[in-house]
């Protein structure tokens, strides 16, 4: 797929009740939004244990466009992305969650956006959420204390999907290997001084599985702002 006009890369634990109504509600929504593009799924086997590799491979004999990357131990959520990412061909290249918690309609209006115009960055804007109150309380404090450390880049940090421009994307030198890849991301993008689209979107509940974000998710943030606040100085 080297002629991809973009690149999807999904992170995948063990996503097996959601893996392939994601990718097929992925597919179709691809298809319909950007007909006549050219693309590439991503799909991230991150050290998974249950059954979601093999429902996988059997998705990616199914259709050309999905590539797989085979993790046997568990990278982080960050390294699974930048694995990933080190394997995408497509002129942009796009991050988001396995979870199908960001219906495919809106996934697929990102990227679209992301071809039709001229920013480097296009992410989601979470701008109504049915993922509970535990969620919402870990989002808002986590939106705040990054505000206090860095200024006020975005009232979202960690929305996605994020797809970038190729070239803006190799400016960044990610590094982050947790949860942290989506700070990283809109720090960098900041000091380098790259264009910026916000796209509003409803967060949805998970339809199946359970989220790895808890309340002492908080910690290691806060101590993930504070180190890389300090090693970028």
């Amino acid at each position: 797929m080297e002629d991809a006009a973009f690149s999807a890369v999904i992170t995948l634990y063990n996503e097996e009740k959601n893996v392939e109504p994601l990718t097929r509600n992925l597919m179709a929504a691809f298809k319909q939004e950007l007909s006549g593009r050219p693309f590439e799924l991503v799909l991230v086997l991150n050290g998974p244990q249950d059954n979601t590799p093999e429902i996988a491979r059997r998705l990616a004999n199914e259709f050309s466009e999905i590539s797989l990357v085979n993790l046997e131990e568990n990278q982080g959520y960050g390294g699974g992305l930048l694995a990933g990412l080190s394997a995408a061909r497509g002129a942009t290249v796009g991050i988001f969650d396995g979870d199908e918690q960001i219906e495919s309609a809106d996934v697929a209006k990102i990227f679209s956006t992301s071809l039709s115009t001229s920013y480097d960055l296009v992410k989601a804007k979470r701008t109504g959420r049915e993922d509970g109150i535990q969620r919402l309380f870990v989002s808002s404090i986590f939106n705040t204390l990054f505000s206090i450390m860095f200024g006020r880049i975005s009232a979202d940090i960690n929305g996605k999907p994020k797809v970038l421009k190729r070239a803006a994307y190799e400016r960044l030198n990610l590094t982050a290997t947790d949860w942290f890849i989506d700070a990283e991301i809109m720090i960098q993008a900041a000091r380098l001084g790259l264009s910026v689209k916000e796209v509003p979107v409803v967060f949805r509940r998970r339809k199946a599985g359970s989220s790895n974000v808890r309340l002492e998710t908080l910690s290691e943030f806060l101590k993930n702002m504070w180190n890389f606040k300090n090693a970028k100085k």
